[in-house]
């Protein structure tokens, strides 16, 4: 049967669900532009339902604040991602309702117009990139999101001074709720399907006489996993520490953050078994110790710890300089079923992959008004260490139900640090109805250094007194390297009239190198692990966006329509030689496409929200793989790319209660490049009852969430890189089922 037509009228039929809640609004709007356009104030609470669209720049950026992740966001407290699921563009999938499952690896569950954030956590919190490109949870789940006071994404052609690791993908920003001027006291606590529960507690001391101000917050966070067994999280503790401190001209602002956070992982389907889902949705790994897959060989255990400082001085109002250092580090392991190649059937191999590396750095920002036009001038400094890629892992054996040391299968250390540096200059005119803003970013990368180590031998003792008693494996070890980029931003807007703008950004931006080709056995005319270092290339991609927003009145509509291509892409080749799967900076893809951001406060209690995109992520050339064949990739979407995807939301409220439903979609996909795996679209739909009510004893609020009120049954993440030709592996996680939680917090 020719699935064609099906298709089609279902894209019609999502096209219409979309656009039917609008339709009110823009006839209204129509009205609106045939006379004189008044913007009210209304017009700028229109976005408050959902997302917000940032106005502040040519680029196209939105933000998230507090309200729109109360209502709509993962209840589990943390994890920046989940936030951004309403933006236009974005998909994250979650592999449990609560986002608090932290994926083994360097993807995290988010694309952004077709494209991947790899290599770990990316994005920064005030502007600082706190984990590095490492494979382990980073600032993820660091930060409560109470004490978040919103999360800026910027898309397209990237400012010079976002000055993020990577931006290929774009530009996530995470905003403090530094100490409030005012003294407070915040408590909640929820509790939800599969044993969840959460409490909460935050103390504001407000602004003292000494121009002292600081806060304290502590958390704790547990939840069984929905299928299979063992706990995700086990816990989670958190502490949170600001101060904020005023003398004159000078302000110094302290932030301190803990996050303990253990868990069992969730086993990823075969293709076979994600078809199956009605049989394998509860699919997990087993209560056998016996078993590779026993569900307590599957864990993880981090602790991460950030300190930061921003210091800012006034020499004018319209100069200041802010210099803004901190330090971060991680510790944990992940543990792992391990199958040899060459024994598909052992079931008694696990892997220990063993971390513990620190990230510190520095950015200086200085900011003048100089002949009307708003000047910035900037310096960041990174410095962090592997893993990625992995430096250090212990290899098991089951032996009688208990895991027994087998041998290092991984030694090597770290003799120069990754680092990154970032100068970068911006400016910002105004010309009447007309903005110019443009800037330069030279940016830096150095490759680390790392030595390698044979491990025959080597007992089970730390890594330090490993490396100490082992032997240099040159033919393994790979020395440092740089190289350096100019990123040109340039974006311009234009007033057509009061609350009707048109806008515009072109820029390149910088994606991450395929630095796991470290672990890649030397095969074929590779001799030295040195020669894999010398082709790795950060990804460079050139971004064009062209759009526009309007405010009428209740009624905001923000289309867009971008371009991009993309140089150096980072793919994971098969090698038949070595039998494994790495990747390699050698495609070429070009994408296109719309998305569109809209709201209308319909009554003074109702206010709607939508989103809407469609994606063309390709190709434009085939790709070489290791073993010299041709993969016809040329002119096709990449994997894990819907071209369609939307959402539509509400928020009514009246006489202290709300109602916040959304509903989503997510279109059909393939997940491999040989296209024989596609997986098919899903909607899904959720919703928040609230109540609030002042008393003598503070702000009570109370809620029940709901999520995928209709317990749909679809395939959520998939860990797949843009090519993988192995595809055979287990890579598909199933989205989570209907899940319920109250809260109930006190505020005074």
């Amino acid at each position: 049967m020719n699935k064609a037509p099906r298709r089609a009228a279902f894209r019609r039929r999502l096209i219409a669900t979309l656009v039917a809640s609008l339709c009110g609004a823009i006839a209204h709007a129509e009205d609106t532009l045939l006379g004189t356009v008044e913007v009210s104030a209304d017009a700028e609470k229109v976005s408050a339902a959902g997302m917000q669209p940032d106005r502040s720049s040519p680029s196209t950026a939105y933000v998230v604040d507090q309200e729109a992740m109360r209502l709509y966001d993962t209840p589990g407290g943390t994890n920046p991602y989940t936030a951004l699921a309403e933006i236009p563009g974005v998909k994250v999938s979650t592999v449990d309702a609560y986002g608090l499952n932290n994926t083994q690896g360097g993807q995290k569950g988010l694309r952004v117009r077709g494209e991947v954030s790899t290599h770990g956590v990316a994005g920064t919190f005030e502007g600082l990139p706190l984990g590095g490109p490492g494979p382990g949870p980073g600032y993820l789940f660091l930060f409560d999101k109470e004490n978040i006071e919103s999360i800026r994404f910027a898309q397209g052609a990237i400012s010079a001074d976002q000055t993020a690791l990577f931006t290929s993908f774009g530009a996530i920003d995470t905003r403090l709720l530094w100490p409030r001027e005012e003294a407070r006291r915040q408590i909640s606590s929820s509790i939800g399907s599969e044993g969840f529960h959460r409490n909460f507690v935050r103390l504001d001391s407000g602004r003292l006489a000494s121009g002292t101000a600081l806060f304290f917050s502590a958390s704790d966070t547990k939840a069984n996993k929905w299928r299979g067994y063992g706990d995700a999280p086990a816990n989670r503790a958190n502490y949170e520490f600001a101060l904020d401190q005023r003398v004159g001209d000078l302000r110094v602002k302290l932030a301190l953050a803990q996050n303990d956070q253990s868990q069992n992982n969730y086993k990823a389907l075969t293709y076979a078994q994600a078809t199956d889902l009605n049989r394998f949705r509860n699919y997990d790994y087993v209560n056998n110790p016996a078993n590779s897959d026993h569900y307590n060989y599957n864990r993880q255990d981090f602790r991460n710890q950030v300190a930061l400082a921003e210091i800012e001085y006034a020499f004018s109002p319209q100069t200041t300089l802010t210099f803004k250092p901190y330090y971060a580090k991680e510790e944990g392991y992940y543990l792992y079923a391990s199958v040899p190649a060459s024994q598909p059937n052992n079931t008694t191999q696990v892997q220990k992959w063993l971390f513990d590396h620190t990230t510190y750095g520095l950015s200086s920002e200085l900011r003048t008004v100089l002949a009307d036009t708003d000047l910035k001038f900037g310096y960041s400094w990174t410095s962090t260490e592997p893993p990625g890629p992995p430096t250090t892992r212990k290899q098991y054996r089951i032996v009688n139900g208990n895991l027994v040391f087998q041998q290092w299968s991984l030694l090597s250390k770290v003799v120069d640090r990754h680092e990154f540096e970032n100068f970068y200059a911006t400016a910002k005119h105004s010309f009447g109805d007309l903005t110019l803003r443009g800037g330069l970013r030279y940016a830096v990368e150095t490759l680390p250094g790392i030595n390698a180590y044979n491990t025959n031998g080597i007992g089970d003792v730390s890594a330090d007194e490993a490396i100490s008693s082992a032997t240099l494996n040159a033919t393994r070890s790979v020395k440092s390297r740089s190289f350096g980029n100019w990123l040109p931003e340039v974006g311009v807007s234009y007033d057509l009239r009061p609350g009707v703008e048109v806008h515009a950004s072109l820029g390149r931006n910088i994606g991450a190198p395929s630095f796991d080709a470290f672990n890649q056995a030397p095969a074929g005319g590779i001799t030295t692990s040195q020669q894999y270092w010398d082709r790795i290339e950060p990804e460079l991609s050139t971004n064009l966006d062209i759009g526009a927003r309007l405010r009428f009145d209740k009624v905001y509509i923000d289309p867009t329509i971008y371009f991009s291509r993309t140089r150096n892409k980072a793919v994971s080749v098969f090698s038949s030689t070595t039998n494994t799967v790495y990747g390699q900076n050698v495609g070429k893809t070009q994408g296109s496409g719309f998305q569109l951001a809209a709201g209308w406060s319909a009554t003074n209690t109702l206010q709607l929200f939508t989103a809407l995109s469609y994606s063309l992520s390709s190709f434009t050339e085939d790709v070489r793989t290791t073993g010299g064949a041709i993969l016809p990739v040329e002119g096709k979407q990449l994997p894990d790319v819907p071209k369609w995807m939307g959402n539509v939301g509400a928020a009514w409220r009246q006489n202290g209660f709300t109602v916040a439903p959304i509903v989503q979609y997510v279109g059909p996909r393939w997940a491999t490049t040989d296209y024989t795996q596609r997986v098919p679209g899903y909607f899904t739909a959720d919703l928040t009852l609230g109540y609030g009510e002042k008393s003598h004893w503070g702000k009570w609020d109370v809620s029940l969430a709901i999520l995928n009120v209709f317990d749909r049954k679809y395939i959520g993440q998939i860990s797949t890189s843009e090519v993988n030709t192995s595809a055979t592996g287990a890579i598909y996680y199933p989205g989570a089922p209907r899940t319920a939680v109250a809260s109930v917090s006190l505020t005074f």
